[in-house]
């Protein structure tokens, strides 16, 4: 039986319903993983090829039936000490980083898989199943390896649920991915509840490769890798990494659709359609929570102009690359400009990956794409200059189509997103005959009429190539573009709050890094006599993101020393398999031991050596050595707060920074006597002078006062607005007005729905019905940023910011709504915008008192501190409506107080309405003009502060009988 050409006979539908059970079993371990460890394993698959191994090893001296349990049990074992050695290792960094580490991981066992028994990679010589029967479907042979498939794989399934919902160890596992921290404080240790996940996916993901293996031809490692890998996460993600039971039945339906395009098609094109399912499946759900999204903290990047010894150093490095093309041979001037090509490829990653924090394993098809198409136009027009071009712009090209819909995707959803997109390029996209089809023949390139025939004089030409790609990523990472790229890795949310529009920085850097991939392709490309297939594998999609993590992912020179040890090492000097399997050993403990990879070791380190070599130097002459640096000046909340609320109009407040200098010793988030005094004495809410020009002048921004005639008009309001998370109604038929002056607090217990009501007015969660007017305008549709540039601007419960950069520079992001960067002028080395920025950031620090926190790393901020930045960075966008998320959370009383001065501050010289949500009910007595109470998603009361207080609803929803919360912020007077 045909359809469209494509065979749906018993038989085919039996084998795919066959190879179904595999896939499903490696998509149920894949989902045990995530839900353990909430990141993608990709080397799942090859844990399972090499208990494969091992037991094709293992059967030659014993029994195969008792081979089975030990393979088993070793890649258990193996996927164990993953999770212990590397996962949890890497706990405290980005999740990206362990995805990559997973990545080279893969790499590693395949190799060593390869070491233990070459028959795990042939099904023709693999061990099968002993003692089972073997029949004929139709035309279908049915070996003794599919009826064991379809005898034990229901085995193994009830085995697992009934482990998972009956064993005190299955509830474990279940309990700690669900809820770890619950999961600790009930004496269930979720780590090591962790590490057992990963032992039975592990020996599922054997059991799958044992039965597997036997049906295939020869196998190659990225057969058993990538590819194998992105049969079991179609069914996963499909199954939204949570379901177990549709994540199986969803891979038996991958299984049987594989063999229906088989009959027709190649295997590139499964790729193809199967890359598509898995967009399509994840652009359907819904976004993840906030702790599916939470990640740790990316490592201060310092972001500065190269010192002289930078300078002098890549003018030696450009010297001996030069000097290389006349001392070496053409065969090493054509390995040196494969170096080349890989290193801009590299480059390209450092700026998708390293600066904006998107994992894309999809760069080398990029590279790919751009050859293609830059030999196609060289040969049709006769013009090298316009095929390089050419080349770089269908790099861009593709690469922005690939992250249109990826828009939505972030971290591990892209990730297997762009995998599956390398696999299709490199299997179907590039076999077309408009790109390489069965292989091209490459002209000589030819460059103001000279033809470059020999390989040392196209060596020069790709090293200039290289020069322009670095020239290019510096100066993108380095300016004000690469600020925008780092605070949406830090935190996108944050920066939408703050302006920065986040779609359209991200396909500038997609198309930014496409170019530049496409340029590495360019140059590999012509350094070919004869391009194909072969010149682009999907697997150099892993390598090259292996090569930005051992140079390092911070810098760009680490793009051309990961190049040189992962690239030019082998071809130089053949390792074989052992030398590979120690090569790719390496590069896996340079991602777990050295966070900034070598480049960073060697750029710590050799200063380090420096220092202590003048200080030997001092020693033999006797020289004087200079005194150490005075410590830096202790930071308090209190004192920022203070300094905040008493912060002179017209003027900054040198006096400030000299007290801070002055008491280094006060720490924590106690409040230091001076400086209370000044919050206390100094402004007051009945001494503020109410001229709204005060913190506009002296942030050098335009006064844009209210009129006498916008108090009392309506600013925001919320109608009928609803909201539900599957069967919880977080925000009920919520309606309110906020008039034009107001300083009104929203109040209510945990879970009353305050949170997600902020996110909706902020335009951060969509609503399921009603309507949400600002300015009179109707902006329930609007992005977060348009509101924030229309003046509607929110702050967080956790005030992180962006914790990789100082103090000054998070001013500077909310400082782009005046000067936007523009990745043009950063690449021609405009400083303009940069310098108004930085004017304009320093300005209002100034106001806020906070110049002398101006070059402190926001990360090693404390809360409170934080929470005054945060403010001082919202005040730049020159709100008309501030929405501020319990704003005193973590603050002392006295913190608070100075909090309280500090609102009123800003309503009465800057004009800004105040929504607030709060805790601290006497701090909102004192400030707010009115309340909102709510509870369980709806409005309850809403007026003068003592009336709702005292409201029936309130006192039992909120307050109850307990007085100590009313007086949490004592006196009220």
């Amino acid at each position: 039986m045909t359809l469209w050409g494509f065979d749906l006979g018993f038989d085919r539908l039996t084998v795919g319903l066959f190879t179904g059970l595999t896939y499903g079993l490696l998509a149920v371990g894949l989902v045990l993983v995530y839900r353990s460890s909430r990141f993608v394993n990709f080397a799942h698959g090859a844990i399972g090829v090499f208990g494969a191994a091992v037991l094709a090893r293992f059967a030659t001296g014993m029994p195969y039936w008792l081979a089975f349990p030990i393979a088993i049990a070793v890649a258990g074992g193996l996927a164990a000490a993953t999770e212990i050695g590397i996962v949890r290792r890497l706990h405290r960094r980005p999740r990206v980083i362990g995805m990559i580490a997973t990545l080279g991981l893969s790499q590693f066992i395949l190799v060593l898989a390869l070491l233990v028994s070459r028959d795990s990679f042939s099904g023709t010589t693999y061990p099968k199943p002993p003692g089972l029967p073997a029949f004929s479907i139709g035309t279908t042979a049915v070996g003794s390896s599919l009826t064991a498939m379809l005898l034990l794989t229901p085995l193994l399934l009830a085995a697992l649920a009934f482990f998972l919902r009956r064993t005190k160890y299955g509830i474990g596992i279940r309990a700690a991915a669900d809820h770890p921290d619950a999961a600790t404080v009930n004496g269930v240790p979720a780590p090591r509840m962790a590490t057992l996940a990963w032992a039975v996916a592990g020996g599922i993901a054997a059991f799958s490769a044992i039965l597997l293996t036997p049906t295939q031809g020869v196998q190659s490692i990225e057969s058993l890798g990538p590819q194998l890998l992105l049969r079991g996460l179609a069914g996963a993600v499909i199954a939204r990494m949570t379901s177990l039971p549709i994540a199986f039945g969803a891979s038996i339906g991958v299984g049987v659709l594989e063999q229906i395009l088989l009959s027709r098609e190649g295997a590139g094109f499964v790729d193809v359609v199967l890359g598509l399912a898995i967009l399509i499946s994840l652009l359907r759900q819904r976004q993840g929570g906030r702790r599916d999204e939470q990640s740790a903290p990316w490592p201060r990047q310092e972001r500065r102009a190269p010192t002289t010894a930078a300078k002098i150093g890549l003018t030696l490095l450009a010297v001996c690359g030069i000097g290389l093309a006349y001392v070496v041979s053409n065969a090493t001037a054509t390995i040196l400009t494969t170096i080349c090509g890989y290193t801009l490829v590299a480059l390209s990653v450092i700026l998708v990956t390293g600066i904006a924090g998107e994992l894309s394993l999809g760069q080398f098809g990029f590279a790919g794409i751009g050859a293609a198409v830059s030999v196609q136009i060289a040969v049709l027009t006769g013009n090298m200059f316009l095929g390089v071009t050419a080349g770089c712009a269908a790099g861009a090209l593709a690469a922005v189509l690939v992250g249109i819909p990826a828009l939505r995707l972030r971290g591990v959803a892209l990730g297997v997103t762009t995998l599956a997109f390398a696999l299709a390029t490199s299997g179907w996209l590039l076999r077309q005959p408009w790109l390489l089809g069965d292989g091209l023949d490459v002209p000589y390139p030819v460059w103001h009429d000279y033809t470059v025939s020999v390989a040392t004089d196209y060596y020069l030409f790709a090293l200039l190539l290289l020069g322009l790609g670095w020239w290019v990523t510096a100066r993108l990472s380095g300016g004000g573009f690469g600020r925008l790229l780092l605070a949406l890795r830090d935190n996108e949310e944050a920066g939408r709050a703050l302006t920065v529009t986040a779609p359209l920085r991200k396909l500038q850097v997609y198309a930014a890094a496409g170019a530049l991939a496409g340029l590495g392709g360019v140059v590999i490309g012509f350094s070919q006599s004869q391009l194909s297939i072969n010149n682009f594998p999907a697997a150099a999609s892993i390598d090259v993101v292996a090569v930005a993590v051992v140079g390092g992912l911070a810098r760009t020179g680490g793009a051309l020393l990961g190049s040189a040890l992962i690239v030019g090492l082998p071809l130089l000097y053949p390792l074989g398999i052992p030398g590979q399997a120690v090569l790719t050993l390496g590069w896996l403990l340079v991602v777990l031991l050295m966070p900034d990879g070598l480049g960073g070791f060697f750029s710590t380190q050799a200063p380090r050596l420096w220092r202590r070599l003048r200080a030997v130097v001092a020693r033999r002459f006797a020289a004087t050595p200079a005194p150490p640096a005075a410590a830096a000046p202790a930071v308090t909340a209190g004192a920022v707060l203070a300094a905040a609320a008493a912060a002179p109009a017209g003027a900054a407040a040198p006096a400030l920074a000299a007290a801070a200098a002055a008491a280094p010793s006060v720490t924590g988030d106690g409040v230091d006597a001076s400086f209370a005094g000044q919050s206390t004495t100094t402004v007051s809410p009945h001494g503020l002078d109410l001229d709204p020009r005060r913190l506009w002048n002296i942030g050098r921004l335009p006064a844009e006062p209210l009129a006498p005639g916008e108090f009392f008009a309506p600013l925001l309001e919320v109608s009928g607005i609803r909201r539900s998370f599957g069967g919880v109604r977080a925000v009920q038929d919520a309606t309110f007005t906020v008039t034009a002056g107001e300083i009104v607090g929203i109040i209510g217990p945990n879970g009353a729905g305050k949170t997600t009501l902020f996110e909706i007015l902020a335009g951060f969660t969509a609503a399921d019905g009603g309507v949400v007017r600002y300015q009179g305008k109707p902006v329930t549709a609007w992005t977060p940023e348009r509101r924030a540039k229309a003046g509607l601007v929110r702050s967080f419960q956790d005030a992180r910011l962006f914790p990789a950069m100082t103090v000054r520079e998070n001013v500077m992001v909310a400082a782009e709504c005046g000067n936007p960067a523009h990745p043009g002028l950063d690449v021609i080395g405009d400083d303009r915008p940069e310098r108004a920025k930085a004017a304009r950031a320093d300005a209002a620090l100034s106001a806020m008192g906070l110049g002398w926190l101006a070059d402190r790393p926001v990360g090693e901020l404390s809360t409170g501190t934080r929470r005054v930045v945060e403010l001082c960075c919202l005040l730049t966008l020159r709100p008309r409506l501030l929405l501020l998320d319990e704003p005193s959370s973590g603050l002392t009383q006295a913190d608070g107080r100075a909090l309280g001065d500090l609102m009123l501050r800003v309503r009465a010289e800057l004009g800004t309405t105040i929504l607030v949500i709060e805790h601290d009910l006497p701090l909102l007595s004192r400030v707010a003009d009115r309340l909102i109470a709510m509870d369980a998603g709806t409005v309850i009361a809403q007026g003068p502060p003592d009336e709702v207080r005292n409201h029936p609803a309130v006192v039992l929803s909120y307050l109850g009988t307990d007085e100590a919360a009313v007086a949490r912020s004592g006196d009220l007077s």
